[in-house]
């Protein structure tokens, strides 16, 4: 049976490299060890603990050294960049926070960005100020959230909330709001009924929403900011606000909402609204779906359903959608670590496949390439247009993930049943994986170029990497099975009988020693740590192979 009950004991490295896959983008060995020795409740509760950004003020404009995106007023000026370059400039970003950051807040806020769902925002400011909030509400109040987004100006121009008139409604917003964003439709059960809601319920919620950043685009849209979090956010005109009673279906009880007295008021009465929708149990269990989709499996049956969802529900429900005491009791419990039945491999560890951007985050923060990356503050142009920009978003666009997705229902990877994660591989993405892998390792541009040139500064010192991270590197075994306990979710078969050519572990042996003998492996890396140059180089290959075998392998797509 499935259970939340919470896990004791240290982790251990697998479990550790477990959470940390799960929750971080920032993966190390070093960071592996460390949170093996932490039970479950220290790893999480510190992981909860989300420190400053790496950049607060936003990307600087690389003409002019400019925090554009935080000027007070807002003036348009955008440091000298053109449209298409703020928007490149946020999207680097919002990818180099995550890269830094060692905490949960990264995925948390990739997970809210994959419920409320935008297309590619109007300018540098507008998608700032989208994703710094997903970024701000990480492990904040799912409601709370909810009515921020209503305000945010990159959602209202997604999807027409600002041409919501009361005299023009405009449900787009509305529809979406419900049936993807919070309780979600339920089966069909009769004419415009969707169990959760009807069809009458998105026309009174559109008129509950009527009056929010009506107008077109307007310089004042950024100077308008939330007293709460200091961000920007949309404009309310009572003028075009519906000020009528809103009266729900029977799926709402047939409540009314009061409408608002004044421009004042409507936040109050959005409020009222909120906790109508909010205070029904089924929209905890839809957020609580799509975190355990999110996070640990792609599949929920019915023991899934009863054991896991229904409690972590009541628990979202009875916090008042708070998230922190739900994320606690999901990721500290044995059921997240797959330790609630008589096998620990079948189910989670290992279950999901990597988005693209997991992918390529992962395999920077394993491969520590922060030491070969540009100072934002002082080659700002360097560390966007080329580590960044060059580095990153050819290739994930490459492997099936765009930036923004080409849809509001959100990337197929998230949502897309009855396959979910492995709606990210196919026949067409498959190969861009692999190729960004042998591409980082042999230094080559990772853009569409593909070629070598020296001023290329992102190939991994694999060698530095191996002698400051890796005890007896000299021990080819000892090696191969540090270095797998780190990037693969489980050990091959094998691994306790090296040499056995029938094991799966064999695989990777042999990429580092290509027919050597351990004996002369370790003569190879003593003698290049002597100073040998051609020791040296063929320590370099025997390296470049191994971490690109376990790298390609299909166990290091999966999580």
């Amino acid at each position: 049976m499935a259970s939340l009950t919470q896990r004791s004991g240290a982790l251990g490295k697998r479990l550790a490299a477990h959470l940390l896959r799960r929750t971080t983008y920032h993966i190390t060995k070093a960071r592996i060890d460390a949170f093996a020795l932490k039970t479950a409740d220290q790893a999480v509760d510190e992981l909860l603990v989300f420190p400053a950004q790496a950049l607060p003020a936003g990307p600087r404009s690389f003409i002019n050294n400019f925090d554009w995106l935080t000027e007070v007023p807002f003036t348009d000026a955008h440091g000298g960049l053109s449209n298409m370059k703020r928007r490149n400039a946020v999207n680097d970003w919002w990818i180099y926070e995550m890269f830094s950051d060692t905490s949960m807040r990264g995925r948390l806020a990739t997970w809210l960005r994959s419920i409320w769902v935008t297309g590619q925002h109007l300018n540098g400011k507008a998608g700032f100020n989208y994703l710094r909030l997903v970024h701000y509400m990480a492990k904040g109040n799912l409601k709370v959230l909810a009515h921020k987004m209503t305000r945010d100006i990159n959602m209202s121009y997604y999807l027409d909330n600002r041409d919501n008139l009361a005299s023009n409604p405009n449900e787009n917003y509305a529809r979406e709001f419900l049936e993807l964003f919070t309780i979600l439709k339920g089966p069909q059960i009769g004419p415009q009924d969707y169990t959760n809601y009807t069809e009458a319920d998105i026309t009174q919620t559109a008129r509950v929403f009527t009056g929010y950043t009506a107008f077109n685009y307007d310089i004042s849209f950024y100077n308008n900011f939330d007293p709460d979090t200091g961000f920007v956010q949309g404009t309310k005109n009572y003028g075009h606000h519906d000020p009528n009673d809103k009266t729900f279906s029977a799926a709402f009880g047939n409540q009314t909402i009061t409408g608002a007295v004044d421009e004042a008021d409507m936040d109050r009465e959005m409020d009222d609204f909120l906790d109508m929708l909010f205070g029904q149990l089924e929209t905890a269990r839809a957020y609580c779906r799509k975190l355990y989709r999110f996070f640990v499996s792609d599949i929920i049956n019915a023991e899934i359903e009863a054991d896991v969802i229904e409690p972590l529900a009541i628990q979202l429900q009875s916090d008042n959608y708070e998230l922190e005491g739900t994320l606690k009791l999901l990721f500290k419990s044995v059921h997240f670590y797959d330790e609630d039945d008589s096998s620990s491999t079948d189910e989670i560890i290992g279950g999901k496949i990597r988005s693209p951007i997991m992918l390529h985050l992962h395999t920077f923060s394993m491969l520590e390439m922060g030491s070969v990356m540009p100072d934002p503050f002082t080659d700002t142009q360097e560390f966007y247009d080329r580590f960044w920009d060059k580095s990153f978003w050819y290739n994930i666009y490459t492997m099936g993930q765009d930036w923004f997705p080409a849809n509001v229902d959100g990337f197929a990877g998230f949502y897309k049943a009855p396959h979910y994660s492995n709606n990210w591989i196919n026949s067409v993405t498959i190969a861009p994986r692999y190729l960004f892998i042998r591409k980082l390792l042999d230094g080559r541009r990772l853009d569409n170029g593909g070629f070598i040139t020296a001023s290329t500064a992102f190939q991994p010192d694999l060698p530095a990497l191996v002698l400051a991270n890796f005890s007896t590197p000299e021990d080819a075994d000892a090696l191969v099975i540090q270095v797998l306990e780190n990037t693969l979710p489980e050990m091959p078969d094998g691994y306790l009988s090296p040499g056995d050519t029938s094991k799966r572990y064999n695989y990777f042996r042999e990429a580092l020693l290509s027919g050597l003998s351990t004996i002369n492996w370790m003569f190879e890396w003593q003698n290049a740590q002597s100073g040998d140059t051609n020791a040296q180089a063929s320590v370099d290959v025997a390296l470049n192979n191994l971490f690109e075998i376990v790298m390609s392998s299909p166990e290091y797509q999966m999580f």
